[in-house]
C-alpha cells in the first residue's frame, strides 16, 4: 500500500458476484420528496423512510410485494417495486436520476424510492427482505451474505473508493499515523470505510485495537468532531466536505492518503456500489430485474453525459447544493461493468473481511453474484474468468 511497493490490499464495494447461482441467485422518489430528510437529518430520514416502506410494502415477506412482475407490464400496467437507497450521490445518484428522468417508467416500473440515512438502516431492512431492489456496497452485500441473507448482486454501478473518507478534527495534529492510537474515532456500524481504516493500520503498523471506536450515525459525527468528543471519523461524502467547513482535514480515503509518512495514491478500499435483489425475487421476476438494470444503465449514461444537470437533480433530492454535489460526483466513477478487476477486488475484500474478523468466513463470489441479467442486456459488459 506504500508507494515504496508494499503489497496493496485490493478491496472492492453495498454497499456491493455466479456459477452455481446463475439461475438461482439468480412517491416520487419516495422518501426523497421532502428536502428536510437529507443527509443532515438522520432521525427524520430514518423514521419517515421506514414508515413509508412499511406502508408501501404491503407485500409478502419474501419481497415479492404487490408486483405482478414487470413481466406484467406487457398488459400496459407498471410493475410496482420498493427500492432502497441512501442520502448520498454515490449510493443513490443513478436511482434518483432514473426516477426523476422517467427511466424507470420507460422500462415498465413504478418505483417507490426510499432514501435512508446510512448503511446500518439499510442493512436491517435488506436483511428483513423489505424491498425488491437496493443499492448497497459490495462490502455490505458480502457482510449480509455472511450473516445469512439471500442477497444477489446483479451489477456494479459506481466505483466510490475515493468518497469513503477518514477525517481529522481541527485540533488533531499527527506526526505519524501511529498517533491515531488512543484517539477516539467515530464510525457507523455496517459502513465499508472501516475496511480502509484496517487496511491503513496494516500498511503503516498502527494498532487498530488501540483506536477507541465510537458508533455514531454519520450526521452526528460532525457535531462530535467539532466539539472534540471524537478526534476523527470514518465516513463518506458529503461528511468530509462538511467537516472541512469548520477546520476538519482529510487523513485518507479509500484511494488517497494525506498521512505524514505516506502521502499519495493508496489502495485501502476499492468500494463499489451495486444493484442488489433477493434471490427469490430474481427467480420469480427476471424481467423486472432486467428492466431495473436497463433503467440504471440509462441513468449512468445520463450522469456521464450531463454531470452538472445530474448533480443539480440529485442535490435537490438529498438537500445538497449543486457545487458540492458536483465535487463529490467527480470523485466517483459511474459505470456498469462486471469485469475481472471487480471480481478480483470482491475476492480480496471477502478474504480480508474474514481474516480481520469482520465476517465469520470467506464469502465466495459465486454465492452472491449473478451475471445473467447484465449479460442478457449486453454480453460485452461481463468479462471475467
Amino acid at each position: 500500500m506504500r508507494k515504496t511497493g508494499k503489497k496493496l490490499i485490493g478491496l472492492a464495494m453495498i454497499t456491493m458476484l455466479a456459477v452455481s447461482l446463475m439461475t438461482g441467485c439468480g412517491s416520487k422518489t419516495g422518501s426523497t420528496s421532502t428536502g428536510a430528510e437529507s443527509a443532515g437529518s438522520n432521525t427524520a430520514g430514518t423514521n419517515s423512510s421506514t414508515a413509508d416502506n412499511t406502508a408501501s410494502t404491503e407485500s409478502s415477506a419474501d419481497g415479492s410485494a404487490d408486483t405482478t412482475s414487470a413481466d406484467s407490464s406487457a398488459n400496459g400496467e407498471l410493475t410496482k417495486v420498493v427500492v432502497l437507497g441512501e442520502f448520498d450521490p454515490q449510493i443513490s445518484g443513478q436511482q434518483i436520476i432514473a426516477k426523476e428522468k422517467g427511466f424507470f417508467e420507460e422500462e415498465g416500473l413504478d418505483v417507490d424510492l426510499q432514501l435512508l440515512t446510512d448503511p446500518s438502516v439499510s442493512t436491517t431492512m435488506v436483511a428483513a427482505n423489505e424491498a425488491q431492489f437496493y443499492s448497497i456496497s459490495n462490502y455490505q452485500a458480502i457482510n449480509l451474505v455472511d450473516k445469512g441473507s439471500e442477497v444477489c448482486l446483479l451489477a456494479p454501478v459506481v466505483d466510490a473508493g475515493n468518497t469513503q473518507c477518514v477525517v481529522g478534527g481541527p485540533n488533531l495534529k499527527l506526526t505519524s499515523a501511529k498517533d491515531l492510537e488512543g484517539k477516539k474515532m467515530g464510525y457507523t456500524d455496517g459502513a465499508g470505510v472501516i475496511v480502509a481504516v484496517k487496511a491503513m493500520c496494516d500498511d503503516l503498523g498502527v494498532d487498530f485495537n488501540a483506536i477507541k471506536l465510537v458508533n455514531l450515525q454519520a450526521s452526528d459525527m460532525l457535531a462530535s468532531l467539532e466539539s472534540g468528543d471524537i478526534d476523527f471519523f470514518a465516513a463518506w461524502e458529503p461528511w468530509g466536505i462538511k467537516a472541512e467547513e469548520f477546520g476538519g482535514h482529510y487523513l485518507f480515503t479509500g484511494t488517497k492518503s494525506y498521512l505524514p509518512e505516506n502521502e499519495g495514491d493508496v489502495s485501502y478500499l476499492n468500494f463499489e456500489v451495486c444493484i442488489d435483489v433477493s434471490k427469490s425475487f430474481l427467480n420469480e421476476n427476471p424481467k423486472a430485474c432486467e428492466a431495473y438494470v436497463r433503467a440504471m444503465m440509462k441513468a449512468t449514461d445520463y450522469i456521464n453525459s450531463n454531470l452538472e444537470d445530474a448533480a443539480d437533480i440529485i442535490g435537490k433530492q438529498i438537500n445538497l447544493d449543486k457545487d458540492t454535489c458536483v465535487s463529490i460526483m467527480k470523485k466517483n466513477v459511474y459505470k456498469v461493468t462486471y469485469d475481472q478487476t471487480f471480481k478480483d477486488s470482491c475476492d480480496s475484500l471477502a478474504q480480508y473481511m474474514a481474516d480481520s474478523g469482520l465476517n465469520t468466513g470467506v464469502v465466495k463470489f459465486d454465492s452472491f453474484a449473478n451475471t445473467d441479467i447484465l449479460s442478457g442486456i449486453d454480453s460485452s459488459l461481463v468479462s471475467f474468468k
